[in-house]
């Protein structure tokens, strides 16, 4: 799935090159969403590295952000599957377990390293509007790759805090649906990190 999603990915490429409309169709998109659902994220991440830069809009943008995001997404996502599926990590997911045998020490860790995270992304998100705010200086703003990056990893709580109580990419639909979404996704993860033994 990864080789076919990376030439599907070349081709729109090209074709694009091409015919500059069909970038920005929405067909072309969710044709392209299917492969990191799918289970060619992957495939998708080295296309969009290594087409970055060449043409207008396959570099990481606010064109095509939503695909480096659901492609990463997905990896995270299939790659637990995997971990599952070959036995790297095994899920106990009865009800008691979920509620008992956290291990505090891991928790703890692992409670710091989030609550530092959620502090700089809000410290981002903070700094970027008051760069917005005077004068919209674009070589002084914090990339929004950068604002959902650290959404990602975790700061995703802090992001959504920032967004709304700084009324800064509200209006963005990537933020304001995936700053939700990727909290899912980490509570999800620790979910299933607990579920497999390793929290």
């Amino acid at each position: 799935m990864n080789v076919v999603a990376f030439l599907v990915f070349a081709i729109d490429f090209f074709l694009c090159s091409r015919n500059p409309d069909l970038d920005d169709s929405a067909t072309n998109s969710l044709i392209l969403d299917v492969f990191p659902l799918a289970g060619g994220a992957i495939g998708m991440l080295l296309a969009l590295s290594i087409f970055g830069g060449i043409g207008r809009g396959h570099r990481m943008n606010k064109d095509n952000i939503a695909w480096w995001f659901l492609a990463i997404v997905c990896l995270v996502v299939w790659g637990l599957v995997v971990a599952v599926r070959f036995g790297y990590l095994s899920l106990d997911a009865s009800t008691g377990v979920l509620f008992e045998g956290w291990d505090l020490s891991k928790l703890k860790v692992l409670g710091v390293y989030l609550s530092v995270v959620n502090i700089i992304t809000f410290v981002a998100f903070a700094r970027d509007k008051r760069v917005a705010s005077s004068g919209n200086d674009y070589g002084r703003r914090a990339p929004e790759a950068h604002l959902l990056g650290l959404s990602l990893i975790g700061g995703s709580v802090g992001g959504l805090f920032a967004m709304y109580a700084l009324h800064h990419k509200t209006r963005k639909w990537y933020f304001t649906i995936g700053l939700p979404s990727f909290i899912v996704l980490n509570i999800s993860t620790i979910v299933y990190a607990h579920m497999g033994g390793l929290i």
